[in-house]
């Protein structure tokens, strides 16, 4: 905005301390909008730099971080220019309004001045010329008439010095508001130019932004298609792997019953056929191996062992000497023993209601183990009692004594 002062006379010492301040206070004003533009200049400075070698950076050779850290500087310098082309856009419509404002108020100035020198032109005919009859009539008595006129004159002349000063100092201000509008229109002007430079710059930050996107984007598929073989060779290799693992468990199992068997072929050629010592229960055989209904879910079901019935408490002793290799609850069996004797045999005793052996225990033959119970899956007290060849249950009464 421009403003137009109007002067007014003024003492000279007023005059003098009124100018001091106002040039001190615009001393102060530059000042600090010099050091605002100062610092704002060395910020674009650094980020025209740092797009600069952005800009230069090689896409294709350059690595992953420096091409995100590139992308970055160039989104930021292309954020800052695009401010700056803004701004540079509202100072140039600034200014076109103020070169605008100032020529209006020139016009009317001008028109002002008209109107003050038609004023000075009309007083001085008046004055002059044709003075005001009570004037003359005043002065009549005293001077003569030359005399009046020169007096007249004189008046008239005070007068149009005064509406003289007044033209001058109007026309003084109609010479500042047209050099205000020229100024404003140049400095418009310049910023247009300004301006293209800034587009030019920014269209260019954004070319090379694009050019990094694209590459990052190649590079992330690439990566991608990457990842995803990898990913399938690992998925294979763990698939192989699986399979190497089973065929060599496999292998392995078959290896130890192999062994358990030749064994047990062994032991059974120097001491005769696997035997039972000592039955498990003193109760008699309620339910025999094989296929059955099950007592409480109904249905035939495979029944792996025997059951002998007795009271709560009655006791469970071991069938043949051997390893306790088991001793504790399980889902069904309740409290369960298992004693493993060798050679791939193995007997188990379950619904015990009390347990009086612990793992890795040795137990003889006939020893007390348990006592008979209820818990698992079961009806009442009795011994649910197997007996396992290298783990498949066979019918334990043909080896009981």
């Amino acid at each position: 905005m421009i403003v137009v002062l109007r002067m007014r006379r003024l003492p000279g010492a007023t005059v003098v301390i009124v100018s001091a301040a106002l040039l001190m206070a615009t001393v102060a004003l530059a000042q600090n909008e010099q050091r605002i533009e100062d610092l704002r200049q060395q910020r674009e400075q650094l980020a025209r730099d740092a797009a600069d070698v952005a800009m230069q950076l090689d896409a294709l050779s350059a690595d992953d971080a420096a091409l995100l850290q590139a992308l970055e500087e160039l989104d930021d310098y292309i954020s800052l220019q695009q401010a700056r082309v803004q701004a540079t856009a509202e100072s140039i419509l600034a200014a076109e309004i103020e070169a605008e404002t100032a020529q209006a108020e020139a016009e009317q100035h001008e028109a002002e001045i008209e109107a003050v020198k038609e004023r000075l032109r009309q007083r001085a005919v008046e004055a002059y010329v044709q003075p005001a009859v009570d004037v003359v009539e005043q002065y009549s008595t005293s001077f003569n008439e030359a005399a009046v006129r020169i007096f007249l004159l004189e008046l008239a002349i005070g007068n149009e010095l005064e509406l003289t000063d007044d033209l001058r100092t109007a026309e003084a201000q109609l010479e500042v508001l047209h050099q205000q509008a020229l100024d404003r229109a140049a400095d418009a002007q310049q910023q247009r130019q300004a301006q293209q430079q800034q587009l030019a710059e920014l269209e260019s930050a954004r070319a090379a932004a694009v050019e990094l996107r694209a590459e990052i984007r190649a590079r992330i598929n690439e990566w991608n298609s990457l990842s995803e073989e990898i990913e399938r060779s690992d998925r294979q290799m763990e698939n192989e792997i699986r399979r190497i693992e089973e065929e060599i468990r496999r292998r392995e199992e078959e290896a130890r019953r192999r062994a358990i068997e030749e064994e047990r072929r062994l032991f059974e050629a120097e001491n005769g056929p696997f035997l039972l010592v000592a039955w498990p229960a003193v109760g008699d055989k309620t339910s025999g191996f094989g296929p059955r209904v099950h007592p409480i879910f109904g249905g035939v079901r495979q029944h792996n062992g025997i059951d002998l019935n007795g009271n709560t408490g009655d006791p469970v002793r071991a069938a043949r000497s051997g390893e306790v290799i088991l001793a504790g609850a399980r889902t069904g069996f309740g409290n369960t023993i298992v004693i493993y004797h060798g050679h791939g045999y193995s007997t188990l005793y379950a619904h015990l209601s009390r347990i009086e052996v612990s793992e890795n225990q040795q137990v003889q033959s006939g020893d007390r183990i348990g006592a008979v119970g209820s818990t698992g899956w079961s009806t009442g007290p009795h011994l649910h009692f197997e007996l396992r060849i290298d783990g498949r249950a066979v019918d334990p009464t043909p080896y009981l004594p």
